[in-house]
């Protein structure tokens, strides 16, 4: 649905009910993203990607790739 087509709904009850809808779905796209973006770490990871090139890669912090790959087990 999105923004523009939230804003058009006049009834508030109606508005909010979709908005929380909407960021229901979006919060589960982004837990897929996410998912998909963490194998990808662990996949370099596996390959002898260091943690310096993973974290340039995907635009994270060296700390962040390691807390991914310590979730993971691969540590």
């Amino acid at each position: 649905m999105r923004q523009p087509s939230l804003i058009r709904i006049a009834d508030p009850r109606r508005r909010v009910s979709a908005a929380t809808a909407e960021l229901e779905g979006l919060r589960l796209e982004q837990e897929e993203i996410s998912r998909i973006r963490d194998e990808a770490v662990v996949e370099l990871h596996n390959r002898g990607v260091t943690y310096r090139e993973i974290a340039e890669t995907a635009g994270l912090t060296r700390g962040r790739v390691a807390q991914i790959l310590r979730r993971a087990g691969r540590t």
